[in-house]
């Protein structure tokens, strides 16, 4: 049976669906790379907002033996006041980070269109293949008959 002629696009296309997948796997990671970054942060501001919390409900304890008490009132204070500052900071990297996971989905929204695309395409191309390699069978059981025909024929006009 004769090659078929649009073989080498049919390889091509097999690769390009590969390269395809392959993109597609790529973004998979990067967003579950930003998903765990975006949990991080989440994880540390909890962590921040209880901490502040906890100092807050221990603002009016007695200070240690030693110390006056506007001191260690000032510092309590400036203490929560930098908890405060820490929460803002990781609010922000939390928006940040919630950002790239946005990014992230919709590069692999459009990588998975791509793949998609690819795909079509070359399953295309294999239709085409398969339904050319029906043609050709054809052809060549056309011809075996025929051939087949004469042989009889020629058979049939020896005899006599």
């Amino acid at each position: 049976m004769k090659r078929y002629p649009l073989h080498t696009l049919l390889q091509l296309r097999a690769h390009r669906t590969e390269a395809a997948r392959m993109v597609v796997l790529d973004r998979q990671r990067a967003l579950q790379q930003c998903i765990e970054a975006c949990e991080r942060v989440q994880t540390e501001l909890t962590g921040l907002e209880r901490d502040r919390q906890a100092h807050r409900a221990r603002l009016l304890d007695p200070p240690p033996p030693g110390v006056p008490w506007p001191a260690a009132l000032t510092q309590r204070e400036a203490h929560i006041d930098l908890l405060g500052e820490h929460i803002a900071g990781a609010q922000q990297r939390l928006a940040q980070a919630q950002e790239a996971v946005l990014q992230a989905e919709a590069a692999l929204k459009d990588a998975r269109d791509a793949f998609f695309r690819a795909k079509n395409r070359q399953d295309a191309l294999e239709k085409r293949r398969d339904v050319w390699k029906r043609e050709q069978r054809g052809l060549s059981e056309r011809r075996e008959e025929a051939v087949n025909e004469d042989l009889m024929q020629a058979r049939f006009m020896a005899r006599q």
